[in-house]
């Protein structure tokens, strides 16, 4: 009798109940990642006198929070940053032009002096249209560092901040021959030829956290993106995909601390057209730079 009432029953209204559900929850947590914001906080011990503090940007990919960037620009502004850093892709390579990531730094620049490096989308950009972009993000009002750094004074302590978005020295760079090569290993030789605190906007985290930069390099704090937090993070897992690394990155976001430098990775804010984020909130970045003998 009970394996016949099983057989009668019709398991395909529960299925599709179960089904439509999952699908449901899906698109409100893909819709919360794409309209809600959430602040990520660290604190570094610097060769400082007094505490700074920074806020990075990274990943937006021309997305927008609210009408005009409403909503990040006022997260931004409550944070009362010393520093604004974009640290990459915060246009896309698909873009018709700057118009998103050039309104919100001419609102943010403001509030605080605007730091960018250029993530790959940038460079891919430029080389799909033949555009310089670094003009058009310096009349918005940014100082853009493209493989190059400035010695700053930000609230009376002395910073050297540079920009690169490749690797930093990566595997077999020495041993390779070419003027773009000699011009990279020559940006990281005069960039860490200081006595004052070197940041380090590095678009890409590969060569700091898994290759392990983070143990050579005499870096004091490195600010990266590119994963996007692995994009889809389960629970338990974490995130599901990075660029160059793969399914199931084990590093995908927060604060590693090695022997040499200190890299920070933001899990950014946007994604790449047609790519919803899920369980993985956009993130803007607060870093507290304070005097190491307090």
């Amino acid at each position: 009798m009970k394996n016949e009432i099983l057989r009668k029953t019709n398991f395909l209204p529960l299925l599709f109940l179960l089904l439509a559900t999952a699908v449901s929850l899906l698109l409100i947590d893909a819709h919360r990642c794409a309209t809600e914001l959430t602040v990520a906080r660290y604190e570094v011990e610097a060769d400082i006198s007094q505490s700074l503090r920074l806020v990075q940007l990274s990943d937006l990919h021309s997305h927008t929070f609210g009408k005009d960037n409403d909503q990040l620009v006022e997260l931004v502004i409550a944070q009362k940053p010393d520093l604004i850093l974009m640290t990459g892709d915060m246009m896309d390579k698909s873009d018709e032009n700057a118009d998103v990531v050039c309104a919100l730094i001419a609102r943010l620049k403001d509030v605080a002096p605007v730091y960018y490096c250029h993530g790959n989308h940038e460079a891919s950009w430029e080389n799909r249209t033949g555009i310089d972009l670094n003009p058009i993000l310096t009349e918005a009002g940014a100082t853009v560092l493209d493989h190059t750094f400035l010695d700053i004074t930000a609230d009376g302590q002395a910073l050297r901040i540079g920009g690169c978005h490749t690797y930093y020295r990566y595997p077999g760079m020495l041993t390779k021959s070419g003027e773009q090569w000699a011009a990279e290993n020559a940006f990281a030789d005069a960039f860490e030829d200081t006595d004052r605190f070197k940041l380090l906007l590095c678009h890409i985290p590969t060569s700091w956290i898994d290759w392990g930069n983070i143990d050579k390099f005499p870096v004091d704090l490195v600010l990266s993106g590119h994963y996007h937090g692995g994009q889809i993070r389960l629970p338990l897992v974490g995130g599901v995909y990075a660029p160059y690394i793969g399914l199931f990155p084990p590093y995908t976001e927060g604060l590693y601390q090695g022997q040499t430098a200190t890299t920070i990775l933001s899990t950014g804010l946007g994604s790449s057209p047609g790519v919803p984020r899920i369980n993985n909130m956009p993130q803007v970045v607060v870093v507290d730079l304070m005097p190491s003998d307090i």
